[in-house]
Protein backbone atom coordinates (compact mmCIF):
# COMPACT_ATOMS: atom_id res chain seq x y z
CA UNK A 1 0.00 0.00 0.00
CA UNK A 2 1.22 3.48 -0.90
CA UNK A 3 0.11 6.26 1.45
CA UNK A 4 0.19 9.83 0.10
CA UNK A 5 -1.13 13.16 1.29
CA UNK A 6 -4.09 14.94 -0.25
CA UNK A 7 -5.23 15.93 -2.79
CA UNK A 8 -5.86 12.47 -4.21
CA UNK A 9 -6.22 12.73 -7.99
CA UNK A 10 -6.65 9.56 -10.00
CA UNK A 11 -4.95 9.61 -13.39
CA UNK A 12 -5.35 6.89 -15.95
CA UNK A 13 -1.87 7.53 -17.36
CA UNK A 14 1.21 8.08 -15.21
CA UNK A 15 4.09 10.29 -16.32
CA UNK A 16 6.31 7.31 -17.28
CA UNK A 17 3.46 5.81 -19.31
CA UNK A 18 2.90 9.12 -21.11
CA UNK A 19 6.60 9.60 -21.84
CA UNK A 20 7.20 6.09 -23.10
CA UNK A 21 4.10 6.16 -25.30
CA UNK A 22 5.31 9.46 -26.78
CA UNK A 23 8.71 7.85 -27.34
CA UNK A 24 7.04 4.95 -29.11
CA UNK A 25 4.93 7.29 -31.25
CA UNK A 26 8.11 9.05 -32.43
CA UNK A 27 10.07 5.88 -33.03
CA UNK A 28 8.63 4.89 -36.46
CA UNK A 29 9.56 8.26 -37.98
CA UNK A 30 13.02 8.04 -36.41
CA UNK A 31 13.57 4.51 -37.73
CA UNK A 32 12.47 5.55 -41.21
CA UNK A 33 14.88 8.49 -41.19
CA UNK A 34 17.74 6.28 -40.02
CA UNK A 35 16.98 3.79 -42.81
CA UNK A 36 16.45 6.41 -45.54
CA UNK A 37 19.58 8.49 -44.85
CA UNK A 38 21.67 5.47 -43.86
CA UNK A 39 22.44 4.10 -40.37
CA UNK A 40 26.10 5.10 -40.57
CA UNK A 41 25.21 8.78 -41.07
CA UNK A 42 22.26 8.94 -38.64
CA UNK A 43 22.16 6.27 -35.93
CA UNK A 44 25.22 7.57 -34.00
CA UNK A 45 23.70 11.06 -33.78
CA UNK A 46 20.33 9.84 -32.48
CA UNK A 47 21.91 7.47 -29.96
CA UNK A 48 24.37 10.16 -28.83
CA UNK A 49 21.60 12.74 -28.32
CA UNK A 50 19.58 10.30 -26.20
CA UNK A 51 22.66 9.17 -24.25
CA UNK A 52 23.67 12.76 -23.54
CA UNK A 53 20.19 13.69 -22.32
CA UNK A 54 19.84 10.61 -20.09
CA UNK A 55 23.37 10.77 -18.66
CA UNK A 56 23.25 14.50 -17.94
CA UNK A 57 19.96 14.24 -16.05
CA UNK A 58 21.25 11.29 -14.02
CA UNK A 59 24.47 13.12 -13.15
CA UNK A 60 22.64 16.29 -12.09
CA UNK A 61 20.14 14.36 -9.97
CA UNK A 62 22.96 12.39 -8.31
CA UNK A 63 24.98 15.55 -7.68
CA UNK A 64 21.95 17.28 -6.11
CA UNK A 65 21.10 14.22 -4.00
CA UNK A 66 17.77 13.58 -5.67
CA UNK A 67 16.27 10.26 -6.77
CA UNK A 68 17.43 9.20 -10.25
CA UNK A 69 14.32 9.47 -12.45
CA UNK A 70 15.73 8.89 -15.92
CA UNK A 71 13.59 5.79 -16.42
CA UNK A 72 10.41 7.87 -16.37
CA UNK A 73 11.12 8.42 -20.06
CA UNK A 74 11.34 12.23 -20.11
CA UNK A 75 15.06 12.55 -21.01
CA UNK A 76 14.67 9.78 -23.57
CA UNK A 77 11.93 11.72 -25.35
CA UNK A 78 13.97 14.93 -25.17
CA UNK A 79 17.02 13.21 -26.63
CA UNK A 80 15.02 11.50 -29.36
CA UNK A 81 13.33 14.75 -30.44
CA UNK A 82 16.70 16.50 -30.53
CA UNK A 83 18.32 13.64 -32.44
CA UNK A 84 15.51 13.58 -35.01
CA UNK A 85 15.90 17.32 -35.58
CA UNK A 86 19.60 17.06 -36.46
CA UNK A 87 20.96 16.78 -40.03
CA UNK A 88 22.48 13.50 -41.23
CA UNK A 89 26.27 13.13 -40.99
CA UNK A 90 26.52 15.56 -38.06
CA UNK A 91 29.27 14.75 -35.57
CA UNK A 92 27.90 12.55 -32.76
CA UNK A 93 29.90 14.65 -30.29
CA UNK A 94 27.74 17.67 -31.16
CA UNK A 95 24.60 15.58 -30.66
CA UNK A 96 25.95 14.29 -27.34
CA UNK A 97 26.67 17.81 -26.13
CA UNK A 98 23.25 19.00 -27.27
CA UNK A 99 21.47 16.24 -25.36
CA UNK A 100 23.50 16.99 -22.24
CA UNK A 101 22.72 20.70 -22.43
CA UNK A 102 19.02 20.00 -22.98
CA UNK A 103 18.48 18.08 -19.73
CA UNK A 104 21.52 18.99 -17.66
CA UNK A 105 21.31 22.75 -18.12
CA UNK A 106 18.09 23.96 -19.75
CA UNK A 107 15.64 21.57 -18.10
CA UNK A 108 17.41 21.74 -14.74
CA UNK A 109 18.05 25.45 -14.37
CA UNK A 110 15.26 27.02 -16.46
CA UNK A 111 12.47 25.51 -14.36
CA UNK A 112 10.07 27.27 -11.99
CA UNK A 113 9.34 26.21 -8.41
CA UNK A 114 6.05 24.69 -9.59
CA UNK A 115 7.82 22.29 -11.94
CA UNK A 116 7.11 24.12 -15.20
CA UNK A 117 9.98 24.31 -17.65
CA UNK A 118 10.24 27.78 -19.20
CA UNK A 119 11.85 26.54 -22.43
CA UNK A 120 11.41 23.34 -24.40
CA UNK A 121 14.74 21.60 -23.68
CA UNK A 122 15.16 19.96 -27.08
CA UNK A 123 14.32 23.09 -29.09
CA UNK A 124 16.38 25.41 -26.90
CA UNK A 125 19.32 23.03 -27.24
CA UNK A 126 18.87 22.95 -31.01
CA UNK A 127 18.94 26.76 -31.18
CA UNK A 128 22.17 26.76 -29.15
CA UNK A 129 23.72 24.09 -31.38
CA UNK A 130 22.88 26.08 -34.51
CA UNK A 131 24.36 29.25 -33.02
CA UNK A 132 27.61 27.46 -32.14
CA UNK A 133 27.92 25.03 -35.08
CA UNK A 134 26.22 26.81 -37.96
CA UNK A 135 28.08 25.13 -40.83
CA UNK A 136 27.66 21.50 -39.66
CA UNK A 137 24.00 22.16 -38.80
CA UNK A 138 23.29 23.51 -42.28
CA UNK A 139 25.15 20.85 -44.26
CA UNK A 140 22.84 18.20 -45.72
CA UNK A 141 24.01 15.25 -47.85
CA UNK A 142 20.68 15.41 -49.72
CA UNK A 143 19.05 18.62 -50.96
CA UNK A 144 16.57 19.70 -48.31
CA UNK A 145 13.96 22.41 -47.97
CA UNK A 146 14.06 24.33 -44.71
CA UNK A 147 14.03 27.97 -45.72
CA UNK A 148 14.02 30.49 -48.55
CA UNK A 149 16.85 30.18 -51.08
CA UNK A 150 17.20 31.36 -54.69
CA UNK A 151 16.92 27.76 -55.95
CA UNK A 152 13.93 26.81 -53.79
CA UNK A 153 11.52 26.70 -56.70
CA UNK A 154 13.74 24.40 -58.78
CA UNK A 155 14.88 21.88 -56.16
CA UNK A 156 11.79 21.59 -54.01
CA UNK A 157 10.38 18.05 -53.79
CA UNK A 158 6.86 17.04 -54.76
CA UNK A 159 3.97 16.49 -52.40
CA UNK A 160 4.32 12.70 -52.62
CA UNK A 161 7.97 12.80 -51.58
CA UNK A 162 7.23 15.22 -48.75
CA UNK A 163 4.32 13.17 -47.44
CA UNK A 164 6.17 9.86 -47.44
CA UNK A 165 9.56 11.24 -46.44
CA UNK A 166 11.62 10.53 -49.57
CA UNK A 167 13.26 13.95 -49.53
CA UNK A 168 16.15 15.73 -47.88
CA UNK A 169 16.03 17.26 -44.43
CA UNK A 170 16.72 16.41 -40.83
CA UNK A 171 16.83 12.79 -39.72
CA UNK A 172 13.33 12.32 -38.36
CA UNK A 173 11.35 15.28 -39.69
CA UNK A 174 10.84 14.29 -43.33
CA UNK A 175 8.13 11.62 -43.22
CA UNK A 176 4.84 13.44 -42.64
CA UNK A 177 2.70 10.30 -42.78
CA UNK A 178 4.47 8.55 -39.88
CA UNK A 179 4.49 11.71 -37.78
CA UNK A 180 0.77 12.21 -38.44
CA UNK A 181 0.06 8.62 -37.44
CA UNK A 182 2.12 9.08 -34.27
CA UNK A 183 0.28 12.29 -33.43
CA UNK A 184 -3.09 10.66 -34.09
CA UNK A 185 -2.14 7.82 -31.74
CA UNK A 186 -1.28 10.26 -28.95
CA UNK A 187 -4.61 12.05 -29.40
CA UNK A 188 -6.48 8.74 -29.42
CA UNK A 189 -4.75 7.77 -26.18
CA UNK A 190 -5.64 11.11 -24.62
CA UNK A 191 -1.98 12.04 -24.10
CA UNK A 192 -2.32 15.22 -26.16
CA UNK A 193 -5.40 17.23 -27.11
CA UNK A 194 -6.25 18.60 -30.52
CA UNK A 195 -6.13 22.32 -29.65
CA UNK A 196 -2.39 22.94 -30.01
CA UNK A 197 -1.78 20.86 -33.17
CA UNK A 198 -4.81 22.41 -34.88
CA UNK A 199 -3.83 25.96 -33.91
CA UNK A 200 -0.25 25.40 -35.04
CA UNK A 201 -1.20 23.95 -38.43
CA UNK A 202 -3.75 26.72 -39.06
CA UNK A 203 -1.11 29.29 -38.11
CA UNK A 204 1.34 27.82 -40.62
CA UNK A 205 -1.26 27.80 -43.40
CA UNK A 206 -2.43 31.37 -42.71
CA UNK A 207 1.12 32.74 -42.55
CA UNK A 208 1.98 30.93 -45.77
CA UNK A 209 -1.03 32.48 -47.52
CA UNK A 210 -0.16 35.96 -46.25
CA UNK A 211 3.37 35.57 -47.63
CA UNK A 212 2.04 34.38 -50.99
CA UNK A 213 3.24 30.81 -50.61
CA UNK A 214 1.74 27.37 -51.13
CA UNK A 215 0.16 26.43 -47.76
CA UNK A 216 0.23 22.68 -48.42
CA UNK A 217 3.91 22.82 -49.26
CA UNK A 218 4.72 24.72 -46.07
CA UNK A 219 2.60 22.34 -43.99
CA UNK A 220 4.66 19.40 -45.25
CA UNK A 221 8.05 21.16 -45.37
CA UNK A 222 10.56 21.50 -42.57
CA UNK A 223 9.55 20.22 -39.15
CA UNK A 224 5.96 21.49 -39.24
CA UNK A 225 4.19 18.18 -38.55
CA UNK A 226 6.65 17.09 -35.87
CA UNK A 227 6.43 20.47 -34.16
CA UNK A 228 2.63 20.49 -34.22
CA UNK A 229 2.17 17.09 -32.58
CA UNK A 230 5.29 16.42 -30.53
CA UNK A 231 6.84 19.76 -29.53
CA UNK A 232 4.29 22.53 -28.95
CA UNK A 233 2.13 19.97 -27.11
CA UNK A 234 4.68 19.73 -24.28
CA UNK A 235 2.46 20.38 -21.23
CA UNK A 236 5.25 21.94 -19.15
CA UNK A 237 6.02 24.69 -21.69
CA UNK A 238 2.56 25.45 -23.13
CA UNK A 239 -0.29 27.56 -21.67
CA UNK A 240 -2.67 26.04 -19.15
CA UNK A 241 -5.97 27.24 -20.67
CA UNK A 242 -7.63 26.23 -23.93
CA UNK A 243 -7.87 29.83 -25.27
CA UNK A 244 -4.23 30.33 -24.30
CA UNK A 245 -3.24 27.19 -26.18
CA UNK A 246 -5.01 28.34 -29.32
CA UNK A 247 -3.23 31.70 -29.18
CA UNK A 248 0.11 30.10 -28.33
CA UNK A 249 -0.11 27.56 -31.15
CA UNK A 250 -1.19 30.09 -33.76
CA UNK A 251 1.39 32.72 -32.78
CA UNK A 252 4.23 30.21 -32.50
CA UNK A 253 3.40 28.85 -35.95
CA UNK A 254 3.30 32.33 -37.43
CA UNK A 255 6.70 33.22 -35.99
CA UNK A 256 8.27 29.91 -36.99
CA UNK A 257 6.91 30.01 -40.55
CA UNK A 258 7.90 33.65 -41.04
CA UNK A 259 11.46 32.93 -39.89
CA UNK A 260 11.76 29.78 -42.01
CA UNK A 261 10.46 31.45 -45.18
CA UNK A 262 11.91 34.95 -45.04
CA UNK A 263 15.30 34.39 -43.40
CA UNK A 264 18.27 32.10 -43.83
CA UNK A 265 18.04 30.92 -40.21
CA UNK A 266 17.93 27.11 -40.54
CA UNK A 267 15.85 26.32 -37.48
CA UNK A 268 12.75 28.48 -37.70
CA UNK A 269 10.51 26.01 -35.88
CA UNK A 270 12.88 25.70 -32.92
CA UNK A 271 13.32 29.46 -32.57
CA UNK A 272 9.57 30.02 -32.92
CA UNK A 273 8.87 27.49 -30.16
CA UNK A 274 11.46 29.06 -27.85
CA UNK A 275 9.98 32.53 -28.37
CA UNK A 276 6.51 31.11 -27.74
CA UNK A 277 7.75 29.46 -24.54
CA UNK A 278 9.07 32.79 -23.32
CA UNK A 279 5.60 34.30 -23.81
CA UNK A 280 3.78 31.42 -22.06
CA UNK A 281 3.92 32.86 -18.50
CA UNK A 282 2.47 36.12 -19.82
CA UNK A 283 -0.29 34.21 -21.65
CA UNK A 284 -1.15 32.29 -18.47
CA UNK A 285 -1.28 35.53 -16.54
CA UNK A 286 -3.61 37.25 -19.02
CA UNK A 287 -5.75 34.31 -20.17
CA UNK A 288 -7.16 32.53 -17.12
CA UNK A 289 -10.00 30.15 -16.49
CA UNK A 290 -13.16 31.59 -14.99
CA UNK A 291 -13.34 31.01 -11.25
CA UNK A 292 -16.91 30.13 -10.35
CA UNK A 293 -18.48 32.41 -7.78
CA UNK A 294 -16.17 35.32 -8.56
CA UNK A 295 -17.91 36.81 -11.58
CA UNK A 296 -18.85 40.42 -12.06
CA UNK A 297 -21.27 41.54 -9.38
CA UNK A 298 -24.43 43.20 -10.60
CA UNK A 299 -25.26 46.55 -9.06
CA UNK A 300 -28.43 46.73 -7.04
CA UNK A 301 -31.11 49.00 -8.31
CA UNK A 302 -32.25 51.65 -5.83
CA UNK A 303 -35.62 50.88 -4.20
Amino acid sequence: MKVTSSPHVRRLLSKPRVMWEAFGALLPAAIFGIWYFGPIDTLPQVVAAIAGAVAAQAIVERFRHRPITVMDGAPWVTGLILGMSLPPALSPLIALAGGAVATGVIKEFVTTSTGRTLLNPAMAARVLIVSEFLVPMTTFPVDGVSGATPLASTVRPGYFDMFFGTRGGSIGETTAVLLLLGGAYLMWRGIIRWHLPAAYLVGVAVTSLILGRDPLFDLLAGATIMTAFFIVTDPTTSPATVPGRFGFGFATAGIATFIRITTLFPTGEALGVVLGNIATPFIDRVVTNRVYGTGKRRERKPA
